[in-house]
């Protein structure tokens, strides 16, 4: 399956779970973030923007979420937007449950709660 199709998937997969509380769990490097996310669309953001050059293309979740700092307080992702960037996308699994990713700098395990 191309990177092409992996995203048209992923966003339809996401698309369903609109107003559903998505838990997203990236890891990168040595670190796990843990985002609980209350989906209200997805957008795409294509890597020849007009606005920046340097923001690569990625699948926009807009929402309100929280996450956990560093010192294991309860904070809001910033500016109601989770980024999952789509270079090199893949989808390793995919349920009614679940999706798993990997993109060039990260894995993800999405699921809906």
């Amino acid at each position: 399956m191309t990177e092409q199709n992996d995203i048209k998937q992923l966003q339809e997969w996401l698309n369903r779970y609109t107003g559903t509380t998505l838990v997203i769990e990236k890891q990168e490097l040595d670190d796990t973030d843990i985002v609980h996310f209350v989906l209200s669309g997805v957008d795409e953001r294509s890597q020849d923007n007009e606005i920046d050059d340097y923001l690569e293309s990625a699948l926009l979740l807009r929402g309100e979420g929280r996450t956990q700092n560093a010192e294991g307080e309860s904070v809001p992702v910033p500016g109601d937007t989770y980024e999952i960037i789509t270079n090199d996308l893949r989808i390793d699994e995919i349920n009614d449950e679940h999706v798993h990713l990997t993109t060039e700098r990260a894995t993800y395990k999405v699921s809906a709660k």
